[in-house]
């Protein structure tokens, strides 16, 4: 697939993910393993569809290997594996996400699959504290197992340790999340993740724009951040492990209304048609209606008419400004509200 097809298909993904993330659904991702002496009598809810992620046969012994080979059944893997790891999803659109997540699964070419199952098999090893590369290790092919073990690795980036235990993730959210940040940054990098709580953080400034305007966004932020301490600026993608999570909404909600002395709105045709978007912006006018007006500061793409706002109200306009200006506008409000 080349890069333009490609990058088409993430964003058709994206809008197809963003579109179920926006419904709630009580759907569920989890993992969990299988050891030679496991014996669970654990029941799942209905629902569901496991799927086999990776497996740690142990050390090289070819001739067992083979016999065992010979009489498994692949779709659950090889017998006589030490630890095997599956990918289970539970609850009623089980189906719709695994249809969606096989087909994200195929936006990686051979070489990308490659580069994701050998950091699966390296994070075994380095829990096994092994070294030995004669040990077998396997990890699925089927586009469906590729995906789950891409949001792995991209949880383990984005979050702490304890933080990739207790996430209870929605897949649907955790998928549009992984996505736009591989349209954005075309690799996942890790984030200087903060530990304390979203909640009880209070920002100089938050952001609140629509995806198709993020690389625009990203760049301010990214001059924005090396001018702030720690936890004063609220941009998503640095704290996309919390907001994984079912409520979003009344989240977000507190975030942008008793949480940030500045909000940033990054006005655009695409702000208006966003759910995401709306929610955020009915604690934006309810700021508005309790005349704590120093409080927004509106950038614009375009005209497009937005409910509540009116010809009069001010604005800076994006496309006379690059990022780096738009960022000293931004900057210079935060110091004027310090003050």
């Amino acid at each position: 697939m080349s890069f333009k097809k490609k990058k088409k298909e993430i964003k058709r993904l994206i809008k197809a993910f963003e579109i179920e993330a926006q419904r709630f659904h009580d759907l569920k991702f989890s993992i969990f393993t299988i050891t030679q002496a496991t014996c669970s009598t654990e029941k799942f809810k209905q629902p569901n569809h496991a799927i086999l992620l990776w497996q740690y046969y142990g050390q090289k012994d070819s001739e067992n290997f083979i016999q065992n080979l010979k009489h498994s059944d692949l779709k659950w893997g090889i017998r006589g594996a030490e630890l095997s790891s599956y990918g289970l999803i539970e609850g009623d659109k089980t189906d719709l996400f695994t249809k969606m997540a096989t087909r994200a699964g195929c936006i990686f070419n051979k070489k990308e699959a490659y580069e994701i199952k050998t950091k699966t098999i390296y994070e075994i090893r380095e829990k096994k504290k092994e070294e030995n590369l004669e040990s077998i290790v396997v990890v699925n092919d089927n586009p469906l197992a590729i995906w789950l073990n891409y949001l792995l690795y991209y949880i383990s980036t984005v979050a702490s340790n304890e933080e990739t235990k207790l996430i209870h993730t929605d897949p649907f959210t955790l998928s549009m999340f992984a996505l736009e940040q591989l349209l954005d940054k075309k690799s996942i990098e890790k984030v200087d993740k903060s530990v304390t709580k979203l909640e009880d953080i209070q920002f100089d400034v938050s952001f609140s724009f629509p995806g198709e305007r993020r690389k625009f966004v990203s760049s301010v932020a990214d001059i924005i951040r090396k001018k702030l301490n720690k936890n004063k600026l609220f941009y998503d993608f640095d704290y996309q492990a919390q907001l994984a999570r079912p409520n979003i909404d009344s989240l977000l909600q507190k975030i942008y209304r008793n949480n940030s002395k500045l909000i940033v709105v990054f006005l655009s045709s695409e702000y208006s048609e966003k759910e995401w978007c709306g929610l955020e912006w009915r604690a934006i006018r309810d700021i508005i209606k309790s005349k704590d007006d120093e409080k927004i500061m509106f950038i614009r793409f375009d005209n497009t008419e937005i409910d509540g706002l009116f010809s009069i109200d001010g604005y800076i306009d994006a496309n006379k400004y690059n990022e780096k200006e738009i960022a000293k506008f931004i900057l210079e409000r935060i110091q004027v509200l310090n003050t």
